[in-house]
């Protein structure tokens, strides 16, 4: 029988480790693999190059996983590719809106925009595929962070709390109000004069697996309504639900 390569156990052992600890450094990794100081960074810098592993901004040289292993697991999981089963309900929010709207999903941390159907407008506003963004100012996050358990949330807070940007207690105001309506908004506090409502997709099981949003902007949200858009989002909800069972 052939025997295994042991640099791939190594990248394996890394990978493993810091998608359970993450983030995690290059010292902590090394005790959690038993593996050398530099044996770990020759692989948490291979497995950064083809798009597995993340170091931090912030100088302090810690390392979580990409959204290359949620994506791969979406596109493996029973249900199927989950922006492949969504795309036809974004088209139809789209098209009864006109204006941009986003997949996103959860990657650690942060969200990821997996898809798209765009707006009709001639002004209209979009995320490339791929974008990260934050959860406290944009109504994707928002809704998110409403059907998260409170210890989650206050995690995903502590790790934004530190953005020029943020104000808890404004965001707990945004995330309690998400609570009680069913879907967030959002009226420029990430880009300006770019507004947004959002509401989250659940599994079969009732778990969180992505939120959708229509971006548009900030004026024009203000003029029709965010909860004109809302109940169309609310019902593409509970489309959604019945697709995912």
């Amino acid at each position: 029988m052939s025997q295994p390569i042991q640099s791939v156990l190594n990248a394996f052992s890394v990978l493993e480790a810091v998608a359970g600890n993450q983030p995690v450094g290059l010292s902590e990794t090394a005790r959690l693999t038993g593996l050398a100081k530099t044996t770990v960074l020759r692989c948490l810098l291979t497995l950064q190059e083809v798009g597995w592993l993340l170091p931090s901004s912030d100088g302090r040289s810690e390392w979580s996983l990409t959204n290359k292993s949620l994506l791969m697991g979406m596109r493996s999981a029973p249900a199927g590719d989950l922006a492949t089963l969504v795309q036809g309900e974004l088209n139809t929010i789209r098209e009864t809106v006109g204006e941009t709207v986003h997949l996103l999903v959860r990657d650690a941390d942060a969200q990821v925009v997996v898809s798209r159907a765009d707006g009709v407008n001639a002004i209209r506003t979009y995320l490339a595929l791929g974008t990260r963004v934050p959860f406290h100012s944009t109504a994707s996050g928002r809704a998110m962070l409403a059907a998260m358990p409170a210890d989650q949330r206050a995690r995903i807070l502590d790790a934004e709390a530190g953005q020029s940007d943020f104000d808890r207690e404004e965001v707990e105001r945004h995330v309690t109000a998400a609570i009680t309506r069913g879907y967030a908004i959002n009226y420029g506090e990430w880009r300006d004069e770019v507004g947004g409502v959002g509401i989250v997709v659940f599994g079969g099981t009732g778990e969180l697996r992505a939120a959708i949003s229509v971006s548009l902007p900030a004026a024009r949200l203000e003029e029709i309504g965010a909860e004109s858009v809302a109940d169309i989002l609310l019902a593409s909800q509970r489309r959604l639900s019945q697709i995912l069972r």
